[in-house]
């Protein structure tokens, strides 16, 4: 779920949180008691849904969670553990795309640089030093899974850096509040995750950009170097399968994810999007049985959440960056994001003395969640098994 026990906070979103209570602002999480990210039903590890008279039962998928959606409206139709958090693997491929794709002219030529070209998983063959066009460069990230690609459009855009915090950033703006991104490609890394519920958010973002949606699109692509082209296919089994309507978007696996999937389809104006992670079957598979169940059964299930919102914002340089939690907690995977301070440039000069203890109160409370943190990390660490590869990212 979004929302955490106060324990679990780190000392700066402890702080960040006594300044938005200090100038009145609303804390960008949901505290214990309140409302889910997209609505009250979406809790725990079961399965969710409100079916009607006449309603199909769902499907068997055999997938640790998942999210069927209306891609044009938002309403969830169905959910498995919507906000339980894992690895993303490639599907944070699209939050990548989502960033970068703004920014960039599908004829701008990027230099692939030593980072991009030493990275490991699944590549599109770049070489140091030579250019390629922005758009060969989105087609080998998005149908091939190229983490090379990932890398070099994420600096194309600036700095890998900067890349990161805008889409942590433009996360957020959606409502994708479980998601922390730690690099462009969806390799693993302690510390980063997504959820179903925040995966398809992320994916109906991406069906509002002509141009990403006629890339997941395709089947396969001619990439172009300055010798010879070579032909780059999509690993999105759905497009393979003629299953009727099919967009396409993203596939995604590591040993630590499993399968992860983002898929969508089109039939008389309606869309349906779903969103799998952990998935224990041919990803195609799992993701034609919910969306089939969608479009039989949409208009006689009760919605039982919504997305978040699927408009981005108006990128800027000059936005302000969100500082990446490195607490130990977060590497196993308890991940909470640091809330963003609003108060640059502000003085506690003048307020009254009950503010000052209200701070102190708080903080007093986050360093004993922080030493309640630390034991829980111990634990775990403890019964956590080493050695993971990662395959594609």
């Amino acid at each position: 779920m979004r929302y955490k026990s106060r324990r679990n906070l780190s000392a700066a979103s402890v702080g960040a949180l006594a300044a938005c209570l200090t100038l009145g602002l609303t804390p960008a999480y949901a505290a214990p008691g309140e409302a889910t990210v997209g609505g009250d039903l979406l809790t725990g590890k079961g399965k969710i849904v409100s079916l009607g008279v006449d309603s199909d039962p769902l499907p068997v998928v055999r997938a640790k969670t998942w999210v069927v959606a209306n891609a044009d409206t938002g309403e969830i139709l169905a959910a498995k553990g919507p906000h339980i958090l894992r690895a993303p693997a490639s599907t944070l491929k699209i939050l990548t795309a989502l960033t970068v794709m703004p920014q960039l002219d599908p004829t701008t030529p990027i230099k692939a640089k030593k980072r991009a070209v030493n990275t490991y998983g699944s590549k599109v063959g770049l070489v140091r030093g030579r250019t390629y066009s922005a758009n060969d460069l989105f087609h080998a990230l998005l149908l091939p899974s190229a983490n090379d690609a990932a890398i070099a459009l994420a600096q194309g855009t600036g700095s890998l850096k900067s890349t990161l915090n805008q889409m942590n950033q433009i996360a957020d703006s959606l409502g994708a509040f479980d998601t922390v991104a730690n690099n462009p490609s969806g390799l693993d890394s302690p510390g980063q995750v997504s959820s179903a519920y925040d995966l398809a958010t992320i994916g109906r973002s991406a069906l509002a950009l002509p141009y990403l949606r006629d890339v997941v699109g395709k089947k396969k692509y001619k990439f172009s170097n300055k010798k010879k082209s070579k032909t780059v296919y999509n690993t999105n089994r759905m497009l393979l399968t003629n299953f009727t309507g099919t967009i396409g978007l993203k596939t995604g696996f590591t040993t630590n994810a499993g399968r992860t999937f983002i898929g969508a389809a089109e039939r008389k104006g309606t869309t349906y999007i779903v969103s799998l992670m952990g998935i224990r079957e041919a990803s195609a598979d799992a993701a034609e049985k919910l969306l089939s169940w969608a479009f039989a059964n949409g208009d006689s299930v009760t919605a039982v959440g919504v997305l978040g919102q699927n408009t981005l914002p108006v990128q800027s340089a000059a936005s302000p960056t969100r500082e990446k939690i490195t607490d130990p907690v977060i590497a196993r995977g308890l991940s909470i994001k640091e809330i963003q301070t609003a108060t640059a440039g502000t003085s506690l000069d003048g307020l009254a003395i009950g503010w000052m203890l209200l701070f102190s109160a708080i903080i007093a409370f986050a360093l004993y969640g922080i030493r309640s943190a630390f034991t829980q990390r111990k634990n775990r660490l403890s019964s956590t098994p080493k050695g993971k590869i990662s395959l594609e990212g």
